[in-house]
C-alpha cells in the first residue's frame, strides 16, 4: 500500500511540473482524462526468508510462494515477517518440498487466504504461524510434522477441516482457541 501511494505521488507530482512549465496554449487539445488515467499495476515483491529460503509474492494474483531447501527464519514478532505489510493481499500460498518449517507467525493475520496445503518436507509449525487468518477453512498438515506450536491457529474462526497426521507427537497451548467453525477434530495416539 505504502509502495503504491508513493507511485501514485510521484506521478502527481511529474505532472504537477510538466503543466507548471508548458505554456496554455499547448493544452488546448490535450486530453487529460487520458493524462491521467492510472493503471494499477500488479506488483512483485521478493527477497530471503531462511539461510537457503527465498520467498516471492505477487501482489495482482495474491500468490506468495517460498522455496528453497531448510527452515524459515523463526521471527520474534508478526511486523518481522518480510511479507507482514502486504498480508491483506496474500489470497495462496505454496510452500516447496525443500522447506523444512513454517516459522512464527508466518501467516499471521492473512485474512484473504482461505486454503493451505503443507507439505511433507515440512517437520514442524511455529507458534502463531496461522494466527488470526479468519478466511481459512481448511488446513492439511503434511505427514512429515511432529509438532504445533502454541496458538499456531488461534482464531481462525472460519477453519471447518483440520487433518492432523499421525506423525503429530506435540500440540501448543491453545493451538486451536476460537477456531468456532471447527466441529470436530481427531487427533492421533502420536500426540503425546
Amino acid at each position: 500500500m505504502r509502495r503504491n501511494f508513493k507511485k501514485l505521488l510521484s506521478i502527481l507530482l511529474v505532472a504537477v511540473m510538466i503543466f507548471g512549465s508548458a505554456p496554455l496554449s499547448g493544452l488546448v487539445d490535450l486530453d487529460l482524462l487520458s493524462l491521467f488515467e492510472l493503471k494499477a499495476e500488479a506488483a512483485s515483491y521478493s527477497g530471503t526468508c531462511g539461510d537457503n529460503l527465498t520467498w516471492t509474492l505477487n501482489t495482482s494474483t495474491g500468490a506468495l510462494t517460498i522455496s528453497g531447501t531448510g527452515a524459515m527464519t523463526n521471527w520474534s514478532y508478526p511486523d518481522f515477517v518480510p511479507w507482514y505489510s502486504d498480508r491483506s493481499s496474500i489470497k495462496s500460498v505454496t510452500i516447496g518440498n525443500g522447506v523444512t518449517s513454517i516459522c512464527n507467525y508466518a501467516f499471521c493475520e492473512c485474512n484473504t487466504l482461505t486454503s493451505m496445503t503443507i507439505p511433507d518436507s515440512v517437520t514442524s509449525i511455529g507458534k502463531y504461524a496461522f494466527y488470526y487468518c479468519t478466511g481459512l477453512t481448511s488446513v492439511t498438515i503434511g505427514n512429515s510434522v511432529t509438532s504445533i506450536g502454541e496458538r499456531a491457529f488461534c482464531s481462525c474462526y472460519n477453519l471447518t477441516s483440520v487433518t492432523i497426521p499421525d506423525s503429530v507427537t506435540s500440540i501448543g497451548t491453545s493451538a486451536f482457541i476460537n477456531c468456532t467453525g471447527l466441529t470436530s477434530m481427531t487427533i492421533p495416539d502420536s500426540v503425546t
